[in-house]
């Protein structure tokens, strides 16, 4: 079993949490951020199962040495009104930003790398060069559940901007508070809420939610509705404000430092 997140990632339209003192006894502990990084991706004519599932093989084994990376996933849209319309994306966790640059270094200069990009270029297309900078903090992976071994999750991205005032330290204190507002509602779901600060972006963030399915995702909505909004939403609304819908994605876990010989399993269609 292999969990989204990875160190330590319900409708959120009204997300937040209950006065200090009632919650002093449940705030969890959420550790620092994490350096990850997202590339844009287009599916090629040549995009199917049987080709993903040879393109990660491939790249897995290319990868083997490099010990910064220390977790891989891919989201593909789950619907088509997501604000990135038919983009799927490539997340890359890392140990650093440093051993990222330098890992990335090496791949350029790499010609086995050069040649796997090629052949799986009309499988799917993506723009390393272009891959945003994240600072990402989540709260804990195993509370509620694991991930199946295929490897499959689902999610929710909200965009969230700051109120006038607000900035990423009132996210970042809000998390733990929130994590501890979670209850055994949540329990089967593999839930998980992580927070993504882009690198030179200061006025907003996106806030993801994860299950084990778009099922659990239900439940868990159901049970935020239920029992954590009405704590939550107060102290959430005064540093920040969120779209009403998220974007949403069906997820695969392409690599995890833990478990080198993990394979993700496509669906046929």
């Amino acid at each position: 079993m292999i969990n989204k997140i990875k160190l330590n990632l319900v409708v959120f339209s009204a997300l937040v949490f209950v006065s200090g003192c009632a919650m002093q006894d449940e705030v969890a502990e959420v550790s620092g951020t994490v350096y990850e990084e997202f590339m844009a991706c287009q599916a090629g004519p040549d995009y199917t199962s049987d080709n993903m599932t040879n393109m990660i093989a491939e790249w897995q084994m290319l990868i083997k040495e490099v010990e910064a990376l220390t977790g891989a996933w891919g989201y593909v849209p789950a619907v088509e009104t997501n604000s990135s319309g038919d983009t799927i994306w490539w997340e890359l966790q890392w140990s650093s930003q440093d051993a990222a640059d330098a890992a990335w270094a090496q791949w350029s200069s790499n010609e086995d790398a050069a040649k796997w990009e090629d052949k799986y270029s009309s499988v799917l297309d993506c723009d390393g060069e272009a891959r945003g900078s994240f600072d990402v903090a989540y709260t804990n992976s195993s509370t509620f559940g694991e991930l199946g071994d295929n490897g499959y999750f689902y999610s929710e991205v909200y965009q969230c901007s700051y109120n006038e005032g607000s900035a990423k330290d009132s996210a970042m204190d809000f998390l733990p508070l929130y994590e501890g507002a979670l209850d055994e509602g949540y329990a089967g779901t593999a839930f998980q809420a992580g927070n993504y600060y882009q690198q030179g972006n200061e006025d907003s963030f996106l806030w993801v939610n994860f299950t084990n399915s778009k099922d659990s995702m239900d439940k868990a909505s159901a049970a935020f509705a239920a029992t954590t909004r009405d704590k939550m939403f107060p102290i959430f609304s005064e540093f920040a404000t969120c779209e009403e819908s998220p974007d949403l994605y069906h997820g695969w876990t392409l690599y995890w430092s833990d478990t080198k010989d993990f394979m993700p399993t496509f669906p046929s269609s």
